[in-house]
């Protein structure tokens, strides 16, 4: 049983780990690690000492919040966020929230996402522009400037505990019913910020996981071989 526990946290810490490798190139991604602790609500208890075994459980996942490296590209439709803060985006109940600043337009002038869910502005509403008009010019501030002119302001929300915020697939967030914030950072037009994942690190973690996987999977096929030979011999 104790093995088979181990197994299990195991493989959703290669889980994750694996998870994190696949998003080394996501713009704005975060990396995840997972929580253990030692339940000593649950012991499973031996004739032998010790006389009770701790099991080892997997709590939750903890997000790594930190700024990822910002890379220029030059294109007047990619934004970076400099400093805590999330892109305000429409969700199916309300606003969601992303790091991912790589937007585009449609045909119809609104500034969506890669994902092609619209960028809102900071009264909540989605950003449009004219599809034939000059280039929008986006100010540190968030300020969204066509041809001199201020035509609305990014939406950007900040959050006091933004490792709370709830991951909801699609490189999206949701507040989970905290409120947000002013933001005090920068906007950066023409750029991108990338994944805040290390490889090198994310792949020893794999090596480590791995190796602890396989001898806990040793563990429970010596026992059960321990098993057969004990029944066969009683059987005898």
């Amino acid at each position: 049983m104790l093995a088979l526990q181990g197994q299990r946290v195991q493989q959703r810490r290669m889980d994750v780990a694996a998870n994190n490798l696949a998003n080394v190139a996501t713009s704005g991604f975060k990396a995840d690690s997972l929580v253990m602790r030692f339940d000593d609500g649950t012991r499973a208890h031996a004739l032998d000492e010790p006389s009770s075994v701790i099991f080892v459980r997997d709590i939750t996942l903890m997000r790594d919040m930190r700024q990822g490296p910002i890379a220029m590209t030059g294109n007047a439709l990619d934004v970076a966020i400099e400093g805590d803060g999330f892109f305000m985006v429409e969700g199916p109940n309300g606003p969601l929230y992303t790091r991912d600043g790589a937007f585009s337009l449609t045909g119809e002038g609104r500034l969506v996402t890669s994902e092609g869910r619209a960028v809102l502005n900071s009264g909540g509403a989605p950003i449009v522009f004219d599809p034939q008009g000059e280039s929008p010019s986006i100010g540190r501030d968030g300020a969204i400037r066509v041809a001199g002119v201020e035509a609305g302001r990014i939406g950007v929300a900040a959050f006091a505990a933004p490792g709370a915020l709830s991951k909801v697939g699609d490189n999206l967030w949701d507040a989970q019913g905290q409120a947000s914030e002013p933001f005090e950072g920068v906007v950066l037009q023409g750029a991108i910020e990338g994944s805040n994942v290390r490889p090198v690190l994310e792949l020893t973690r794999l090596i480590e996981i791995s190796r602890a996987y396989q001898s806990a999977a040793k563990i429970v096929s010596d026992t059960d071989d321990l098993r057969k030979r004990a029944i066969q011999t009683l059987g005898q």
